[in-house]
Order: structure tokens, then sequence, then C-alpha cells
């Protein structure tokens, strides 16, 4: 490594450090630091240069083992949870309050419905932490971590929400132990997602550095970074100093196998069935075909549709498949479109990739619930407004990817979004009028992350997370740099600049520290 590469490296952890808590530092050109802490109490850990170049396993030097975590550990996690139908009917009736904005209005159902009252006691408070977030979202804070502390008291270990609705609070609220301690406990939670984890081992060490526990931190960034197709996963890892391992592996068929399997009716099917849109009638043709049953099935059959332009298969048999080792194939979790824009790509790649796998899952044919059609799942009247035409086929992939292209670019130059790829991925899912209301109502977060947490739509806050990991790892797949994570990972915002021409390949896009 250059010198120059390594004073990177260092700037980088040092603004990594610092930021973490949300302290301002000064970076200077030779990586000093100017910071209310000192470097002594920052460093307390080992190794925070190393690893930042893409691509580069530094496992030798900077792994940390599960051994060497001195904070208690989470046992082996089981997220699925049996519900009863009477938990179901419940929720059913409570988040229909909640869409509407009115958790105090659902928590008097909660409290009197005949059906709730019967439920067990953790189901109860899985219904009543999900109230108790809506009150966070509307900036209640107190009465958020009033309903949260509740259920923290009776259920929390096995309700990871209500730990990260009152770590959420107590943040707000500046009570970085009691922040700590619940984000902890959700991170330790045996029924948490791994995304739930990662989030809460993430914020746990955020709480722990502003708490004081200083030798809490790097332990509880290890233990999110252990989720690393996770957002606090990515996060946390590259925070460390480390890059994602990318597996670019991928199932290779002998010609024997190749030949046996081009015989196949319902790989056959399966193939076709997809290109015309009908990817359930697709699975449907896997499974009876034997070809879902083993690992063993699934890897022969991902390497044989991987070679027949179906990217939405591919990525079906792809969550499912792992190799000998135990690993998943990110070459096929993160394919690439085999169509394009009918003018080449004007906007970063990657991010259009990102887009289209959280939308449609590759499926050009998909169709929402809103009416959204095609890869990128645009609206019909967004579509002719950025089109400017009335009549457009959204089902043609190479339209779609037009358009769509042209409606991120449109986002991302508005002055509301300003080139940040969170504020893009917002206004993408929920429209630039509801992001300009919430940057109004949030005009006093400054914490790109905290704003992502503030959002009042748990669908749009769960969309950004996955659309950035999406280009993250896109990114990675085709080669490229990934600074916007290097910002995320020192709590800047990830801008998105265009900044060239690769010779021979697509305009490519820059998200760069300010």
């Amino acid at each position: 490594m250059h010198n120059d590469d390594i004073k990177k490296g260092i700037q980088l952890a040092l603004a990594a450090v610092c930021l973490l808590s949300g302290v301002v530092c000064g970076i200077a050109s030779d990586g000093s630091a100017n910071t209310r802490m000192s470097l002594s109490q920052a460093l307390m850990k080992p190794d925070l240069t190393h690893g930042f170049e893409l691509g580069r396993s530094n496992k030798a030097t900077t792994e940390t083992s599960t051994s060497q975590i001195t904070i208690a550990l989470p046992e082996d996690y089981s997220a699925e949870v049996k519900v009863s139908s009477g938990y179901r009917l419940v929720e059913k009736a409570v988040r229909a309050e909640l869409r509407q904005g009115r958790p105090t209005a659902a928590l008097k159902l909660l409290s009197q419905d005949a059906t709730a009252k019967k439920l067990k006691s953790a189901e109860f408070d899985r219904v009543k932490a999900q109230i108790a977030q809506s009150y966070l979202m509307e900036g209640k804070i107190d009465r958020a971590a009033e309903v949260a502390e509740e259920v923290v008291q009776r259920s929390g270990k096995l309700v990871p929400l209500s730990g990260w609705v009152a770590g959420q609070a107590a943040w707000r609220n500046e009570d970085f132990g009691r922040a700590a301690d619940m984000f902890a406990m959700t991170a330790r939670s045996k029924v948490a997602s791994p995304w739930l984890i990662s989030g809460g081992a993430y914020w746990a060490a955020r709480a722990s550095f502003r708490a004081g526990r200083f030798s809490d931190v790097r332990d509880w960034q290890e233990i999110a970074a252990q989720h690393p197709r996770t957002f606090y996963g990515m996060v946390a890892l590259k925070a460390l100093g480390r890059s994602y391992d990318f597996n670019r592996d991928i199932p290779v068929l002998s010609a024997l196998e190749k030949n046996e399997l081009s015989q196949s009716a319902s790989l056959k099917n399966a193939i076709q069935n997809t290109k015309s849109g009908k990817v359930i009638a697709a699975i449907e043709n896997l499974s009876k075909g034997g070809w879902l049953s083993s690992d063993a099935k699934r890897s022969q059959a991902l390497a044989y549709v991987s070679e027949h332009d179906v990217p939405a298969l591919v990525l079906y048999l792809a969550r499912k498949t792992k190799s000998k080792d135990g690993r998943f194939y990110d070459l096929a979790l993160y394919p690439e479109s085999p169509w394009e824009p009918k003018n080449g790509y004007q906007v970063d790649k990657a991010i259009v990739h990102a887009l289209i796998r959280q939308e449609s899952r590759f499926n050009p044919h998909a169709t929402s619930y809103v009416g959204a059609k095609g890869l990128m799942q645009l609206m019909p009247e967004t579509a002719k407004f950025v089109a400017k035409t009335e009549s457009i086929a959204l089902t043609d992939p190479m339209t779609n990817i037009e358009i769509g292209q042209k409606y991120v670019g449109q986002l991302l130059r508005d002055p509301v979004v300003n080139n940040d790829l969170f504020k893009m991925a917002i206004a993408y899912n929920a429209g630039p009028g509801n992001l300009s209301k919430w940057k109004k109502q949030l005009s006093d977060v400054d914490d790109p992350l905290l704003f992502i947490e503030s959002i009042p739509s748990s669908e749009t806050r769960a969309f950004v997370e996955r659309v950035m990991v999406n280009y993250w790892m896109y990114r990675t797949r085709m080669g490229q740099d990934v600074p916007s994570l290097d910002a995320v990972a020192s709590l800047d915002r990830p801008d998105y600049l265009r900044v060239a021409q690769n010779i021979g390949s697509n305009i490519f896009a820059l998200a760069v520290d300010r």
C-alpha cells in the first residue's frame, strides 16, 4: 500500500471513529483529528486503518474472531415465530389504525379488543411494539419510549422491536447509556431478523461510544458485521476497515450434465414461463421437476438457467442455493440485466440494477397493486411525464429501463434530493412530495442514518436500506469502488456525481464525501 493510500485510510478511519458518535471532527491533511475526545480513547482497538481497498481480503490482519469479543454474544438465531390466528386478526386491525396515523386509537383498540385480551403476552406485546414505533415516527418520543419500555419489561427478549424503539427514543433524548442497553437487547434477540440484529448492534456501537463505553464499540460493530448482506452489516464492515468478500464463483456443469439438463421438460418450461412473466408457474415447474429438492439439484438448475437470460429465475434459485462450503453465489444473487436502455446508460448502471432488483426482481411483466409496471415499477402517469409521450410499452424491458433511468436522473437533479442517494431512493419510493414534507418535518436532523430511521413510512425505510445494499453489491460486482459506502460509514451523506465515461463502457457515477 502506498503512503497516500495509508494516509487516506487513516483519515477515513478517524472520520469513522469520530462520526460514529455524531461528534464533528476536523480531519486535517496529515490525518490528525480535532475533537473533544482524545485519540487514545478513539483508537482503543487496533487495525482500524486496514482493508479499505475494494476487493482485497485482509482476513489475516483485520478479522476479529468471536472468541475475541468480550461482550455477551447473541445466541443462535431462529427468526421464525409462530403466531396464532387471533394475533393476525388483531394485528390487521391495529395496522389499519396505524396506517391512518392513529396510534392512540390503535392502543385503545388493543386494550379493549376481546380477541386481543386472549393473546399470549408476547403476541400482545408484538402488536404493542408496533404502536410504540408509530408514536416514534410521529415524533412523540416520550410516548414512544413509555409504550416501548412497557413491552421491554414484559417481553423484551421475545419482541426485539421494543428494544429498537426504546433505543431510538433514548438516543433522541440523549440518554445514550439506556440507548446502548436497548439496542444491545435487540441485537441479542433469538427471534430478530438479521436486518434488525445488525441494526441493533450497529446502533449499540454508536450509543456505547456516546455513553463512554469505548471498549464495547468495536465488539458491537463486529456483531453487526456478522450479517454483511444487511444495510447496517455492510456499514459496520466498512467502519471496521474491511470490504465485503464477494463470491464470484458460480456452479459449473459438465458437458454430460449440460446435455442431460437440456432434455429436461421442467427446466424448459420454467425458462419459457419466466420469459413470459409467469414466475410463479416457473417455480412450480422447478418444484415438480425436483430441481428444488437439494442444494445439488438447485446448483445444477442455477448453472443451467444462468445461460438463458432469465435473471428473475436466476435470482430465485440463488436465494435458495449454497455452495458446498456454505456460501451464497453472489454473482447469481445480483444478476446483470440482459436488457439495456435503448440509448445506453445515462446514470450509474449499478443504481439502475439496484432499483430493478428491489422493485421487480427482474420480472419485466411485474405489475403492483397500485399499477406500477415493469422492471423499474414505473407508474404510467410518471412514465408519460418523463417520456413526454402518451403511448408507452412499460412491459418492454428496454423501454422501461430507458424511462426509469431518466426518472432517476431527474430525481437526482431535483433540489430536494440534491444528488443525495438516500433521498433519491426515498423520492423514488414515496414520491418527491413526501420527501419534501419529511425534510421539513425533520429539518433538525442532520445525521443521515437518523434521518432514514425517522422517516414515517416503514416501507420507505426498508426500501432505502435494501436499495443501498443492492447498489453497493452491484458496484462491487462490476469492479467499481463504493465511496458512497465509505461516506455512510463515516456518517456523511452519500452524494452522487456523474464524473466520467469509461472507454468502451457506460457512464458511471461516483458518490463522494463532501
